[in-house]
């Protein structure tokens, strides 16, 4: 057998084709092959009062996906304060907190890879400053620190620079 005949070869042109077939084409989807399921992960967590040290029981941790929308929640929380959420999809999610004297939202979000567990430790303290809204109605705000206070200022201030600075004595006085 020559050269020349074995490129004349019907069986190699055929294998060659076969082979050139194989690599190209996604044969996985012809053989019944599946393409995984993005695997999902889990949050869990500790959540704690004001002080950062006395564990919340009974609150509910819930976790909603930024693009889609879907919401899911924890059981509430043990003794100790402690939450899990199982099986949450790979993506970024806003938190939120129900327990049982108010809801706490939070203003940054987390983003869970499937696979993984994430771990987080969350305090209930009120927005605002730390106020509770009973104290901020009673607090009073002196003369000074509103805005007519600071305008009274400005202009004293700026009739005292000018008589001191551009008040020429004249002779015609």
């Amino acid at each position: 057998m020559t050269l020349k005949s074995v490129g004349r070869s019907r069986g190699l042109v055929y294998g060659v084709l076969a082979v050139f077939a194989l690599l190209i084409l996604p044969v996985g989807q012809y053989a019944g092959a599946t393409v995984p399921a993005a695997e999902s992960g889990a949050l869990s967590g500790f959540i704690f009062a004001k002080d950062m040290k006395t564990p919340v029981a009974g609150a509910v941790v819930k976790i909603r996906d930024i693009g889609g929308q879907k919401e899911l929640a924890s059981q509430p929380t043990d003794a100790n304060g402690m939450f899990t959420i199982p099986g949450i999809p790979e993506g970024r999610y806003v938190l939120g907190v129900t327990s049982g004297k108010s809801d706490f939202n939070f203003d940054y979000s987390v983003h869970i890879k499937g696979g993984e567990l994430g771990k987080i430790s969350l305090a209930l303290a009120p927005g605002a400053g730390g106020q509770e809204a009973s104290e901020a109605s009673t607090k009073k705000t002196g003369f000074f620190n509103t805005v007519a206070g600071r305008a009274l200022i400005i202009a004293v201030v700026g009739v005292s620079v000018y008589f001191l600075f551009f008040n020429e004595t004249s002779p015609i006085r």
